[in-house]
C-alpha cells in the first residue's frame, strides 16, 4: 500500500511541476509578445478624404456603422476623447484603455501622420509600429482605400481636445492571456501594401462588408450563430444567431429594418442594450438591406460549444 501511496504522490508531483512549468512559460511566452514593435512596417499611401463628401462618409462610418463615438473611445458625452477603466477578473489586473483620437498635437493623434492613422485603424499599428492590442483592427482590415481616407478626413476635421490616456496595461495573468488570443482575435493584421476597395453598394457582397467593419462578429462570433460572450458579466444576454438557422429565418426585410429602427422584433421582444442597434439604425435603408441579403446568404450554423 505505502508503494502504491508513493508512485500516486510521485505521479501527483509531476504532473503539478508540468502545469508550473506550463503556466510560468505562458507568462514568459505573454510577455515576450506584448505589445510587439513592428519594425519597417510599410504604410499605404493613404491621404485624408476632407471634401464635403468625405467628411460625410467618415461620419457616417463612425457613427452608424463601426460606432466609434459611441464605443471605446467615447466617455459619455464626450465622443473619441479616450477613457480608461481598471480590468478585474480574478487574477487578471490591469488598466484598459482606449487613446485620445481627437487631433490634438499632445495628446491625441494631431501629430500622427493620415497614413500612420490609417494604419492604425486597418492594422492595429501605432505610429511607432508597436501593436495597439485591443484595436479591433481585425474587423477593419478591409475597409476601402476611400472609406480609410473618408474617415481619417473626418477625424482630422474633429475640434482637437487636450485628454492625456494612460496606455494601456494588463498584469501577467492578462498578457498570457492575450497571448492564448482569449480576447480575441490578433489587432494587427497583414500589411496593406496594395489599393483595397469595396463592393459595390447594394449588393449581398456589400452587405459582407459592413458586417464586417460594423464589428458583428466580436458578439455574435466568427461564423455569427451567436452564442454566450466571453468575460461577459452575469446576467448579460447571449448574443443571437444571425445565419439562417436562427431568429432570422422566419423574418423579413421589413422585420429586420423595424428591430434596426426601433429595437422592437415580432415576437415582442425588445432588443438588449448592450446591441447598438440604436447606432446601427442610423445606416440607410440601402445598406441595412444588403446586411440582411448577406445575412440570409449565409449557411445555417449553430453556437459553438
Amino acid at each position: 500500500m505505502r508503494k502504491v501511496l508513493k508512485w500516486i504522490g510521485i505521479v501527483l508531483g509531476g504532473l503539478i511541476g508540468l502545469i508550473v512549468v506550463a503556466l510560468v512559460a505562458l507568462i514568459v511566452y505573454g510577455a515576450a509578445t506584448y505589445k510587439p514593435t513592428l519594425k519597417d512596417r510599410p504604410l499605404a499611401p493613404i491621404t485624408a478624404d476632407t471634401s464635403p463628401e468625405g467628411l460625410a462618409r467618415g461620419e457616417y462610418l463612425m457613427q452608424s456603422v463601426m460606432g466609434c463615438t459611441g464605443a471605446c473611445h467615447s466617455p459619455e458625452g464626450q465622443p473619441l476623447i479616450g477613457m480608461s477603466e481598471p480590468i478585474d477578473f480574478g487574477p487578471i489586473q490591469g488598466v484598459f484603455a482606449s487613446p485620445n483620437i481627437t487631433p490634438d498635437q499632445e495628446t491625441g493623434i494631431g501629430s500622427w501622420t493620415d497614413a500612420e492613422i490609417a494604419r492604425a485603424i486597418r492594422e492595429g499599428v501605432d505610429e511607432d509600429g508597436v501593436s495597439l492590442i485591443v484595436m479591433p483592427s481585425y474587423n477593419y482590415h478591409v475597409l476601402s482605400d476611400a472609406d480609410v481616407a473618408a474617415i481619417v478626413g473626418y477625424l482630422r476635421n474633429l475640434q482637437p481636445v487636450s485628454n492625456e490616456v494612460p496606455p494601456l496595461s494588463v498584469n501577467a495573468f492578462g498578457k498570457a492571456v492575450v497571448a492564448l488570443r482569449l480576447f480575441g482575435p490578433p489587432s494587427v493584421g497583414e500589411p496593406i501594401t496594395t489599393a483595397q476597395s469595396s463592393p459595390a453598394p447594394g449588393t449581398t457582397e456589400y452587405g459582407g462588408y459592413l458586417v464586417s467593419i460594423g464589428a458583428c462578429r466580436d458578439c455574435h462570433q466568427a461564423n455569427l450563430a451567436g452564442g454566450p460572450l466571453p468575460f461577459a458579466e452575469e446576467g448579460t444576454p447571449i448574443a443571437s444567431n444571425l445565419t439562417p438557422a436562427g431568429e432570422l429565418a422566419g423574418r423579413s426585410e421589413a422585420d429586420f429594418m423595424t428591430a434596426m429602427r426601433s429595437g422592437g422584433t415580432p415576437s415582442g421582444r425588445v432588443l438588449d442594450p448592450s446591441m447598438p442597434w440604436i447606432e446601427y439604425g442610423g445606416m440607410t435603408g440601402e445598406d441595412l438591406s444588403a446586411i440582411f441579403m448577406y445575412l440570409k446568404s449565409l449557411a445555417p450554423a449553430q453556437p459553438k460549444d
